[in-house]
């Protein structure tokens, strides 16, 4: 059961193994992409999120087999769907990953074999870029020394930061079109403007996958996503944009849209409530950055009022009480 429409998204398409293989071989390190047989990756099943962090973090489980020895190693991908990265990730990690060591040594099969290795990865969409350390030794003092040594379980981790990452570099990847949408669209869809903006880099490649064998297939949990994180004006501009440009692709988002709708009135009661409290958060933003005296351009106006996501105000919030201009709220 997925929580959110990132969760819901990165679930349809990453856990698809071939997705998985791609992304994963992009952001690990040649090390590790050289020593596992990716041909054999296969999903896992459960989830090891704790159930309280659900609405944050999201997480896929596979495993492969090393070339060397032919015995099986985990793959953990986990995603992070907050707006602003957690600071001791290395140890949330470390903690899912003592839960999948605990799951698998409490099969009766497994008793007797020894641990299997998990290789962990990130993939993020925090505002402001990944910013916490990716080694566990990382959360300790480092003047710790040698004690530190004998004692300290140690492992690194690798991030996909998508925050950090242009469109360049995503149409650059050796991954399917789908997953190479669907990395844009957790990118840039939560900040309404931006989605907009961008769109249009990215309208080709929404239409050619529409009008692919089994594209409709394809591409409907992407347009799903769109449709549930974009407020109604920002998917009617979307779809008006589809329209002229991507006709194959907004007869899809329309028919999504549609069932949507339909799912009846208490999903349209807790939109309105939820759109209640993101044009009040705008509209703190906006009189924290009017109070300070602050330059409103009607770009950075039209950024805060379009944003869909409530964690990401916040942190606008937060910048404005500081940031020396109204445009350096998006950047930290």
């Amino acid at each position: 059961m997925t929580k959110t429409p990132h969760d819901a998204l990165f679930k349809s398409v990453f856990q698809q193994a071939e997705n998985a293989a791609a992304e994963l071989q992009h952001v690990l390190g040649p090390e590790h992409v050289s020593a596992l047989d990716w041909s054999t990756l296969k999903l896992e099943p459960g989830s090891y999120v704790d159930e309280a962090l659900a609405d944050q973090h999201s997480d896929l489980l596979f495993s492969a087999t090393a070339r060397a020895s032919g015995e099986r190693v985990f793959v953990y991908l986990l995603f992070e769907h907050q707006s602003t990265a957690e600071p001791k990730m290395a140890l949330r990690l470390l903690s899912y990953m003592v839960s999948i060591w605990e799951r698998f040594s409490d099969d009766d099969k497994n008793k007797a074999l020894p641990l299997p290795l998990i290789v962990p990865a990130v993939l993020s969409h925090v505002v402001g870029g990944w910013k916490a350390a990716t080694r566990f030794s990382g959360l300790f003092s480092p003047s710790l020394g040698p004690l530190a040594d004998s004692v300290l379980p140690d492992f690194s981790y690798a991030v996909d930061d998508l925050r950090r990452t242009d469109d360049a570099d995503l149409k650059a990847r050796a991954v399917a079109q789908q997953a190479r949408l669907a990395l844009w669209l957790l990118r840039d869809a939560r900040d309404g403007a931006l989605l907009l903006q961008r769109l249009v880099d990215w309208i080709g490649e929404l239409e050619e996958l529409a009008r692919m064998p089994g594209g409709e297939r394809a591409l409907a949990p992407l347009l799903h996503y769109v449709v549930r994180v974009s407020s109604d004006l920002q998917l009617e501009q979307f779809r008006a944009i589809l329209k002229e440009r991507a006709p194959a692709a907004e007869s899809i988002t329309m028919t999504i849209a549609e069932q949507l709708l339909a799912e009846g009135e208490a999903r349209g009661e807790a939109r309105g409530v939820i759109q209640g409290e993101l044009r009040r958060a705008a509209a703190s933003v906006l009189t924290v950055l009017e109070a300070r005296e602050l330059s409103v351009t009607a770009e950075v106006r039209a950024r805060i009022e379009g944003c869909q996501d409530l964690e990401v105000l916040q942190h606008w919030l937060a910048r404005a009480v500081t940031a020396v201009s109204a445009d350096q709220i998006f950047e930290g």
